[in-house]
């Protein structure tokens, strides 16, 4: 699977007690399955039928560990929200200090006011996860405040109507203790036209809602749920847009999943892969390539943030430039590899001639050395006296000298060759590798690839070398699940009391005056047009953003077309600058 990093910086020391719980956990499972386990002699199981029981065996201790861990993970989350910190990290808001948006709606608080809000915040928090299926009224909160933080009751009201406003409580599907508010007297209640029903079009009907405001949503489709769609048939469920849980660590389907039947399934993390002969890859092979792909990503990301090489003639590097020339500098670097192997392989064999010539010289020299003492032996056997005997006993004992230092040289070149003959039968058999990525090899790695680009909806050639991991900081903690029941559980559940008109597609939006008008036609009769009108300045647009490149949505393949430019003029400049982006 594709590497991601999360630099969570703030989480950091929850992230690790939750892991150290799970392996404490795992540990403490493995060591209950072990100990349960079968039998087994010398590593072998003892009969055929005893091989058959042992994998039954293996297979219902397999769903029981699952379903174990599961359960290990659910009580972890709810140990993590049962927290001070944990409340903060699900609300994705640092623990120990304000927010960016907190320090400027609440910039009157500084020095030890702040501490106190953050320590308010966190425990109202903590108060609304401990019941989310019930409103966390601001006299509650004030009431369950405890000591020292009590004491500010005006303070502890505000940071509520903060974190009601924001989205951080009073969220999803739950139960109102409070009537819905109303409007001052001689105001009209805010009606809002919202175009679309997926996830985020009824979300933000059941926000406006709470806050009081008469809300009508269009939907062009005859189902709620937008990209999130279930196929049903009988007891068979299988989801064809969204599907997996991306974590439950700071994730509001967490809080969903508890105020709605949510069946959470944990994935697991073995994914084998099968080579186009439908054989496994091995599992050395691919942890190998695995390995090396990262390592690719760890040079892509030095490349960028600490080389700064973004851009090649004034153009973006896509992640997918980037990653093609790293593999080819890294088979420039096996062709050095294989030339320096060569070069030692040379050196070598330079040094082994040269000592074998050597030697030979060597071996030359004390031959004719030997011939020279063999008839010097001879001439003193012949009894020679005087000065011609000193004379020839010196010349013995010389050339024993000169032929004693002669084979030491000898011997230590033998030694030196036995060394560089061992050096070489190494290099011979440990060559470099020949090519940096086999065929094979290239395969497994472009299945990492694909696996990426899968993760980021784009062929990687799309993707910015410097921001394509941008939201790493922001994602989600935890294993990935899949909702048994089928993902769309959820915008059924929040669709529920919502005044939705499906079948409706919009094909226009006027802006003027006090609100705006919006015109539509069903999809089952278009030749009726309808008209909303709501008293705001600008509806809710909840459609794709590829939507809004576009500039123009094709309603039923007829000419008619829902034209944004206006809608987008009307967004902050931040905003219409990121839609108009060619980036």
């Amino acid at each position: 699977m594709s590497r991601r990093k999360r630099a969570k910086v703030e989480t950091r020391e929850l992230e690790e007690k939750l892991k150290q719980d799970d392996s404490e956990s795992d540990q403490s499972e493995k060591s209950k399955i072990t100990s349960s386990s079968p039998t087994s002699v010398g590593g072998r199981r003892e009969s055929s039928s005893s091989r058959t029981a042992d994998a039954k065996d293996k297979k219902e201790e397999s769903k029981t560990e699952d379903t174990k861990n599961d359960d290990i993970e659910e009580i972890n989350y709810k140990e993590m929200l049962n927290s001070l910190e944990g409340a903060a990290f699900q609300s994705r808001l640092p623990f120990d200090k304000m927010s960016s948006l907190e320090a400027e709606c609440f910039s009157d608080l500084v020095g030890p006011s702040s501490h106190t809000f953050v320590q308010i915040r966190n425990r109202i928090l903590k108060l609304w996860f401990e019941d989310p299926k019930k409103q966390l009224t601001q006299e509650l909160a004030v009431q369950k405040m405890e000591a020292p933080y009590n004491g500010d009751p005006a303070l502890v009201m505000r940071t509520h109507a903060f974190l009601e406003r924001h989205g951080f409580i009073n969220y999803g599907i739950y139960e109102r203790t409070t009537p819905i508010p109303t409007p001052p007297k001689g105001k009209q209640r805010p009606k809002v036209i919202i175009i679309g029903a997926g996830v985020s079009g009824l979300a933000a009907a059941r926000q406006l809602l709470s806050f009081g405001c008469e809300v009508v949503i269009l939907e062009g489709r005859d189902r709620v749920g937008g990209r999130i769609v279930t196929y049903r048939k009988g007891p068979y469920v299988a989801d064809l847009g969204a599907m997996v849980v991306t974590g439950l660590g700071g994730n509001p389907v967490t809080t969903l999943s508890v105020q709605m039947n949510m069946e959470l399934h944990k994935i697991k993390q073995k994914c084998p892969l099968y080579e186009a002969t439908g054989n496994q890859v091995p599992k050395h092979k691919d942890e190998m390539v695995e390995r090396e792909f990262n390592r690719l990503l760890d040079a892509t990301s030095y490349l960028s943030h600490q080389v700064d090489f973004n851009y090649y003639n004034d153009t973006p590097v896509s992640l997918g430039q980037a990653l093609e020339w790293v593999i080819k500098l890294q088979q420039k670097n096996v062709k050095h590899k294989q030339i320096q192997h060569h070069k030692a392989l040379i050196t070598l064999q330079e040094r082994l001639k040269t000592n074998i010539n050597k030697m030979s010289d060597l071996k030359e020299l004390l031959n004719s050395m030997k011939t020279e003492k063999d008839a010097l032996l001879v001439e003193r056997d012949k009894g020679v006296t005087g000065d011609a005997s000193i004379l020839q006993e010196f010349n013995l004992r010389r050339l024993n000298r000169e032929m004693n230092l002669l084979c030491n040289e000898y011997d230590a070149l033998v030694s030196t060759n036995s060394t560089v003959e061992e050096k070489i039968a190494q290099l011979e058999t440990n060559p470099p590798s020949s090519v940096y990525l086999s065929v094979r090899d290239r395969q497994i790695l472009d299945w990492h690839f694909a696996n990426l680009e899968f993760a980021n909806a784009t062929p990687l050639g799309n993707l910015s070398l410097k921001h394509w991991d941008q939201d790493d900081d922001f994602e989600f903690t935890g294993n990935h699940l899949t909702v048994r029941n089928g993902y769309s559980c959820v915008p059924v559940a929040l669709a529920d009391g919502l005044d939705i008109r499906l079948g409706t597609a919009v094909t226009d939006i006027q802006y003027g005056g006090p609100g705006v008008t919006v015109k539509a036609v069903s999809t089952r009769n278009p030749s009726q047009p309808q008209t909303f009108k709501g008293n705001v300045s600008s509806p809710p647009i909840t459609l794709p953003l590829f939507s809004y490149k576009m500039n123009s949505w094709l309603i039923n393949d007829t000419l008619n077309h829902l034209c944004f430019s206006d809608y987008i003029a009307h967004l902050p400049t931040a905003k219409s600058s990121a839609v108009t982006s060619e980036q």
